[in-house]
């Protein structure tokens, strides 16, 4: 299925001729200003906001995803930009710099991209661990090119359990190059096979947005020197954790803090709020005091507080409750093979296993606040973050 085309208005129509479909580019600047191609696969909620990154960074992409709307998302986005037909109310771009745009080229599977000559990373967000075998192992997945692979390091940003983690990066490292089509061969790594990064994230939708997203990378680290550019576009930190797996186990114990304390501010908040205490103003006490945290200053879980979270927007986007619970169970199967105890780690996840029973799986973790809170959608509070989204989005 191609994707559609792009109507006479739209601002693709004022680049190079030819219809909106898969192996068509279309160029945001005149020029990229990075000659190698980076292969991204997984364009949802993260990974279209990193893409977006690499982009005004002036590195070249050939993109996958499942979802055809989410990469014509991209593509028509990235020519408005360039040509300068959407507003900045309207364009997710506008507050990107302008100018230096690399070039976006849509294909029609992973092997497509793998196979590709010229590209020398390629980067992966998924949804998960099934996701993640298919894209990588699958019959059309990054692996499956018959002569071997062109790129020679790939990275996955997807949040997985540490076995899976080492079984990908084992199943990479035993895969071909295909030293025709590929670059010369890296210092520090093996000539005939390619290597695989696990580098899941910390930063959430806030920082995926603003290209401030926290890296934490495991595996071969000689592998590092050539993808580190392409994480600094889109993050402020780089944290090398150590072997396959490492880094995914780094992700999970900060997932366990990370929920806790918005279960934790969530209570607290609604609390406060039964108690008359008005939400704003215990915010301004825990962030004034030792109750201060990313969720009290950067994610409010209370709607209007924090314009640019999920909270502000009907709990849209972000990190979905049932990701949540997912990685929870992640860290809790991990814990149990290492007999290490974690009954906080276990409460939270029954909590959000709670919250995904009340019908609350696909909205971000911080609608929490809203199940704890109890007054249902029909809430003055909940009605304001409907009522800010629907405006942000007619």
């Amino acid at each position: 299925m191609l994707l559609r085309a792009a109507a006479a208005a739209s601002p693709l129509a004022a680049l190079a001729p030819g219809t909106l479909g898969y192996g068509l580019r279309y160029a945001t600047t005149a020029a990229s200003t990075c000659s190698g191609k980076v292969g991204f696969v997984g364009l949802g909620a993260m990974g279209l906001r990193m893409a977006k990154h690499l982009l005004a960074a002036g590195h070249n992409l050939l993109v996958y995803d499942s979802n055809h709307l989410a990469v014509e998302s991209l593509l028509e986005e990235a020519a408005a930009v360039r040509t300068g037909s959407e507003t900045s109310s309207s364009c997710s771009f506008s507050h990107l710099p302008g100018g230096r745009w690399g070039i976006a080229e849509a294909l029609r599977s992973p092997a497509e991209i793998a196979e590709t000559p010229g590209v020398g990373v390629v980067f992966t967000m998924l949804s998960g661990p099934d996701a993640a075998r298919r894209v990588y192992l699958g019959s059309k997945g990054l692996l499956a090119p018959q002569g071997g692979i062109v790129p020679r390091v790939l990275v996955d940003c997807t949040t997985l359990d540490p076995p899976t983690a080492r079984e990908l990066a084992g199943r990479v490292r035993a895969a071909a190059v295909n030293v025709d089509k590929a670059g010369a061969p890296l210092q520090g790594l093996p000539a005939q096979s390619p290597t695989l990064l696990d580098a899941p994230v910390t930063g959430g939708i806030v920082g995926a947005d603003a290209g401030t997203l926290s890296f934490l990378v495991g595996g071969d680290e000689a592998a590092l020197p050539a993808v580190e550019h392409l994480l600094r576009a889109m993050g402020t930190s780089v944290t090398w954790c150590g072997d396959p797996g490492d880094a995914q186990a780094a992700r999970l114990c900060n997932t366990m803090v990370q929920a806790a304390t918005m279960a934790a501010t969530a209570e607290a908040l609604a609390l406060a709020r039964r108690l008359g205490v008005d939400p704003r103003v215990m915010t301004k006490v825990l962030n004034s005091g030792s109750g201060r945290s990313w969720v009290s200053q950067e994610y409010n879980p209370v709607p209007g507080i924090t314009p640019q979270a999920p909270s502000s927007r009907g709990y849209r986007g972000g990190l979905r409750c049932t990701q949540v619970a997912d990685h929870l169970k992640m860290a809790v199967t991990a814990a149990e093979k290492s007999y290490s105890p974690v009954p906080m780690a276990r409460q939270v996840m029954q909590l959000y296993g709670q919250v995904c029973e009340e019908g609350l799986g696909d909205l971000d973790f911080a609608s929490v606040y809203r199940y704890v809170y109890g007054s249902g959608a029909a809430h003055h509070e909940w009605a304001s973050g409907e009522a800010l989204f629907n405006a942000q989005h007619p």
